[in-house]
């Protein structure tokens, strides 16, 4: 990091800790871009921003200035051109020769070609490297027992972070999501594991089946650190209470793994963002405005979307990639665990964002309002709307699950009694429907807070 990086977090500079960063972030960026510039998609896209020798990037706000030269949209028609070009799908902005492609991830599809994350040798050791200061940071041990329970298909959550627990010295049980609640409880009762590693909706329902199963409450069943991730609802303080009581573990919020990301809470009462632990390798705070799309300062409170560059990736770099993520920016000293650095929140992302007669709202803050209501609710809930975001017709329709404690003779009450919370603190028109416990369709995997049903008017 340099003599600066250290001096700032000892004397608690925020400036002087950014600046280091900086000089750090553009040692790296100079053979990172020239490495690029070698392969044609990026060569083109330096070239559209007048860079005809990447070496005239000399500052970081030079850096920053430039546009985004990747979107998930560009990804995939990258990956569309180059399966016709050069019969892979691994994309024209491959920069690394297709056979030193030993590990492949990515999301599932369900929408169309699967977005790929590639990584050469290299590129997997740092993802093992930068996710372990992750585990270091739950305080994962050497032989403990994990309980894999995130989705085992192409996720980098998946059987890249098997390998990286394996790499780490721990013991990771590959279950997955998709073996489902019961099996899962039974690999809890046969094997148990110290960890666990899965979404906030599958241990929400761990939580709500192991008594019926298992004769007794998870909590009892010796689960010291859970490590979650892919779901918004973590900050949420009901919602996290929930799952801290529920389990009797300490519970770290999560978000790490393509191109050498790695983001973890320090698991408190309160969320207090994600502590960035791979500075050194990735760049993943470069905040834009989303409509103007220039720089913004990145100082503490800074809100913005997010710029993605892996500042020593070989596959298939991210080099200025608008990962479409709103985040919400800290630097300085936690209030937690008291560690200095940067951390940052998840807001939301810009193509979520709804506009609503002119208010614009993200899906996870009526979220966050409603969870207030626990623990009159089960914690799973829906908004349905009849056409593309982001303009929404209101009242907003939400349809949300009662505890099952709740008799039904309150549930109107209860639907009247959030919709005016909701547009007390958010402005926002809401048509609640209470529903019984077990109503909504669940998923083991990630959890959709908005169901979007084209050419059908909403049920209210």
């Amino acid at each position: 990091f340099g003599p600066g990086y250290a001096d700032a977090i000892a004397r608690k500079d925020p400036i002087a800790y950014m600046a280091a960063l900086d000089e750090l972030r553009m040692r790296k960026l100079g053979p990172q871009m020239a490495y690029c510039f070698k392969n044609e998609y990026y060569n083109a896209k330096m070239r559209e921003a007048g860079i005809t020798d990447p070496r005239d990037i000399r500052t970081i706000d030079e850096f920053r200035a430039l546009p985004a030269f990747l979107t998930k949209a560009l990804h995939r028609e990258s990956q569309g051109q180059s399966l016709e070009k050069y019969g892979h799908p691994f994309g024209m902005h491959l920069c690394a020769p297709v056979e030193d492609v030993i590990h492949v991830a990515g999301t599932s599809g369900t929408t169309g070609l699967p977005t790929f994350y590639l990584f050469t040798r290299k590129d997997l050791e740092l993802t093992y490297l930068t996710i372990g200061r992750v585990f270091e940071m739950i305080g994962l041990r050497r032989g403990d027992s994990i309980l894999q329970l995130f989705g085992l298909s192409i996720w980098v959550a998946g059987t890249t972070m098997v390998q990286a627990a394996e790499a780490y010295g721990a013991r990771p049980i590959p279950l997955g999501a998709e073996a489902g609640v019961t099996k899962a409880l039974q690999y809890i009762e046969a094997c148990r594991p110290r960890v666990l590693f899965a979404t906030p909706s599958m241990v929400s329902h761990l939580i709500a089946r192991a008594p019926e199963q298992l004769g007794r409450p998870l909590n009892t069943m010796g689960i010291e650190v859970i490590l979650v991730g892919g779901e918004p609802g973590m900050a949420i303080p009901a919602y996290r209470r929930r799952l801290q009581e529920g389990t009797g573990a300490k519970v770290f919020d999560s978000s790490s793994g393509a191109w050498t990301n790695a983001t973890v809470e320090c698991g408190g009462p309160d969320h207090q963002g994600l502590h960035y632990m791979a500075e050194d390798y990735c760049f993943r705070y470069d905040l834009v405005d989303p409509e103007t799309r220039k720089p913004l300062p990145l100082v503490d409170g800074q809100v913005g979307e997010a710029i993605h560059t892996g500042l020593e990736y070989e596959a298939a770099p991210a080099l200025r990639y608008a990962t479409g993520d709103i985040l919400k920016l800290n630097v300085g000293e936690c209030p937690h665990c008291g560690r200095f650095g940067s951390r940052f929140h998840f807001v939301g992302r810009a193509d979520d964002l709804m506009n609503i007669a002119g208010v614009k709202v993200y899906p996870t803050a009526i979220k966050e309002v409603v969870e207030t209501f626990s623990p009159d609710i089960s914690g799973q809930m829906q908004i349905v709307l009849d056409r593309p975001l982001p303009s929404v017709t209101p009242p907003v329709r939400m349809t949300i699950e009662a505890a099952s404690a709740l008799p039904e003779s309150s549930w109107d009450d209860l639907a009247r009694k959030i919709e005016a919370k909701v547009h007390l603190l958010l402005k926002v028109r809401l048509k609640a429907q209470i529903v019984a416990a077990g109503s909504l369709a669940t998923s083991n995997l990630k959890t959709k807070l908005v169901h979007v049903l084209p050419g059908q008017e909403a049920k209210a």
